[in-house]
């Protein structure tokens, strides 16, 4: 089962895929929804709990069991984000791919900033209308065998195309081979770029830094002033990605979300808009 819900003012996803119950949007009954959400894992028997909470919630998740494992500063207009996680069973918390997240945090490392972006003119992008949902779930379908919310589904794509999510592609004769996404917090002017996407056969041609450079752009003359992703920690192209476009590593959330077929580490980047 895979299931967006509110509770009273609350957002939250409950994913049998996932494991987990993700808390995505806090409303003001903090206390209210981590008794709610404790019951529902303990009913599911679901493993672990992971929220987005602002700071002076904090302390909250804490004296309930959770800790924190990345932040995204000045997310809120009035505080930083924290995401607070709970782990149901102890295995949960053990990473199957520290070694190699490491290697590439410190490869990572080694990389300078460098916000140009260019590519192959034989490419055409284009921002993604409804007629689009078909065939970007089709090729979301053919780079993830798995992934932590349903974008091989169209009416999924639609329904997020209809509320707070603009999706950019990069085609090759009409065929897209490179696609992302930016899901918009409004109220905040925050927004998270996500849901990058390469054929295997178009890698290391700069495509997912071209798309990031253009969403930013168009981001920031709608007037959005923090950028952030998460992204999968074994990635060296994506973290890569974005520590080129100066973004701050802030964080690993540890097998936190069910992609490529495999439980995996994520890690939290940000960026402020000057």
């Amino acid at each position: 089962m895979e299931k967006i819900i509110e509770i009273n003012d609350s957002v939250i996803q409950i994913s049998d895929l996932n494991d987990r119950i993700y808390i995505m949007k806090l409303g003001k009954d903090a206390d209210g929804v981590i008794g709610n959400v404790n019951n529902v894992c303990k009913e599911k028997n679901l493993s672990k709990v992971f929220a987005k909470v602002s700071g002076n919630k904090k302390e909250i998740f804490e004296k309930n069991g959770y800790i924190c494992e990345g932040k995204i500063k000045n997310y809120f207009l009035d505080d930083d984000a924290y995401f607070m996680s709970k782990f149901f069973e102890e295995s949960r918390n053990i990473s199957k791919f520290s070694k190699e997240a490491k290697d590439v945090l410190n490869c990572v490392d080694t990389v300078d900033v460098d916000l140009s972006a260019n590519i192959d003119e034989k490419f055409h992008l284009k921002i993604a209308n409804e007629t689009d949902a078909e065939n970007l779930s089709k090729h979301y379908s053919k780079v993830f065998e798995t992934y932590p919310f349903p974008i091989n589904d169209p009416n999924y794509i639609l329904k997020t195309m209809q509320t707070n999510v603009k999706y950019f592609i990069l085609e090759d004769n009409g065929k897209i081979v490179a696609a992302a996404s930016c899901e918009m917090d409004s109220k905040n002017k925050c927004v998270e770029m996500t849901d990058f996407a390469v054929l295997e056969e178009y890698q290391k041609l700069g495509l997912s830094k071209y798309l990031l450079y253009i969403m930013e752009k168009i981001m920031k003359d709608n007037g959005y002033r923090v950028f952030y992703t998460i992204a999968r920690s074994i990635s060296y192209g994506m973290n890569i990605t974005f520590k080129k476009m100066g973004y701050t590593y802030s964080g690993t959330a540890i097998n936190n979300t069910n992609i490529c077929g495999n439980f995996e580490d994520m890690n939290f980047w940000y960026k402020l808009v000057e």
